[in-house]
């Protein structure tokens, strides 16, 4: 049977069926294509993206990978007019200036050493009065202590015995040269008792050299006639205006020549030692000028010049100590009080910023810049800078010379812009 003899077999309603499964087939193609061809004319850019990726490769990364990159300028803060207004923005231009800094050390209080004395006792003996206490302050000659010394009544005695024979020997001396001029007695004889005369001389004043030395005063000495005068009582003056730092002596004591019973000492000058590192000595020298502040006393500042640096580096620190002599008057710097001392340096000329245009968010800070052409509009930028002096920062990045930032009114953009921006807190 041949082809049309087959289709003539065919019953015609399934004939008609198969025509319209054609023709569905045809119009769906049609409508995809169309579709296709609509969908590449409003995405051109995608379909040639996607054509240039092959999809047999592995190592490139498909349309939905890339990123595009990080946005890098600086936050923008608008004010509206009458916000601008209030704000009374002023602004000052960045340049280049020396620029200091400050090194900041711990350091203590000292007494002057130069104007601190270790009393000691003139004579052995027994505390018998102690008039004085800790903080006391006296007087040169003041009394600090009194000694019974039995070293003192020794010397007294010997004192008053060569005065006797002393007196003995100018009545004898007188009554041989008497003698002599009566012709009763030899010149020899005279020469004989002047010598002895001259002898017994040397031994008081030798005896009343050494009551001085053992701190008898002259009205005691003077007083000195008879045995019964003798005073064995030794006092232990002042020997400088000053305070008492320390004190030992106390009633009863038996002390000796070599011991110490107080420490007076002059504050109205002192000694602040400061501690330096190593990478420090370049910097500072005998005579550098030097700040003192302590915490006991905020907002109170003590000057003073460095008058000596210690040669040697303790080896347990590695640092090396220096003396600022500090006036203290009112002795508000107390003995062994910890304080701060700063010392200035002076920098290279550099990029320094207004500390009034900083302001700080976090740990960051940020200066903010007027937008050109754009009023109310500024810019937030974060910058990086070194220590202040002198009411400016040293820029380290972020800034160069002749850029304008504002000044007064930073702290209300400061505000307005973490309004505006909230994810910078």
């Amino acid at each position: 049977m041949d082809a049309k003899d087959a289709n003539e077999s065919i019953p015609r309603t399934q004939r008609h069926k198969r025509r319209w499964v054609a023709v569905v087939g045809s119009a769906a193609m049609l409508a995809i294509a169309g579709l296709a061809v609509l969908w590449y004319m409003q995405h051109p850019g995608d379909a040639k993206q996607v054509s240039r990726v092959p999809a047999s490769s592995p190592d490139v990364p498909t349309p939905q990978a890339i990123e595009a990159p990080a946005a890098t300028t600086d936050p923008e803060i608008n004010l509206t007019a009458d916000d601008l207004k209030k704000a009374q923005i002023r602004t000052a231009r960045v340049m280049n200036r020396a620029t200091e800094t400050t090194l900041r050390v711990p350091g203590i209080v000292k007494p002057d050493e130069y104007r601190e004395v270790h009393v000691t006792p003139i004579a052995d003996g027994i505390v018998r009065q102690v008039p004085v206490v800790l903080g006391d302050h006296v007087r040169s000659g003041q009394p600090l202590a009194v000694i019974f010394s039995n070293e003192l009544a020794q010397a007294e005695t010997q004192y008053l015995a060569y005065l006797a024979e002393l007196d003995a020997e100018h009545k004898k001396l007188q009554r041989t040269q008497n003698l002599v001029r009566l012709g009763a007695a030899s010149q020899q004889e005279e020469e004989e008792v002047t010598a002895a005369h001259a002898a017994h001389e040397a031994h008081v004043r030798a005896a009343l050299e050494r009551l001085k030395l053992l701190g008898a005063g002259e009205r005691q000495i003077a007083a000195l006639k008879e045995a019964e005068q003798i005073d064995s009582n030794v006092t232990v003056p002042a020997p400088i205006d000053g305070v008492v730092i320390a004190r030992t002596a106390n009633l009863g004591l038996v002390v000796n020549k070599a011991q110490d019973l107080f420490t007076v000492a002059d504050l109205s000058t002192v000694w602040v030692m400061a501690s330096l590192n190593e990478k420090d000595f370049a910097s500072v020298q005998v005579g550098s000028a030097a700040r003192i502040t302590a915490r006991a006393y905020v907002g109170r500042v003590w000057n003073g010049r460095v008058a000596y640096i210690d040669p040697q580096v303790d080896p347990n620190t590695r640092t090396a100590q220096a003396r600022i002599e500090v006036a203290n008057p009112r002795e508000t710097l107390r003995i062994q009080m910890y304080v701060d001392v700063d010392f200035t340096l002076q920098a290279a000329v550099g990029t320094a910023v207004p500390e009034a245009a900083v302001q700080s968010i976090g740990d960051r800070q940020f200066v903010f810049l007027p937008i050109k052409d754009n009023e109310g509009s500024f810019a937030m930028r974060m910058v990086r800078l070194g220590p202040a002096a002198n009411g400016y920062y040293a820029v380290l990045e972020g800034l160069k010379p002749n850029d304008e930032v504002v000044t007064e009114g930073s702290f209300i953009l400061k505000a307005e812009g973490v309004r505006q921006h909230p994810e910078l807190q």
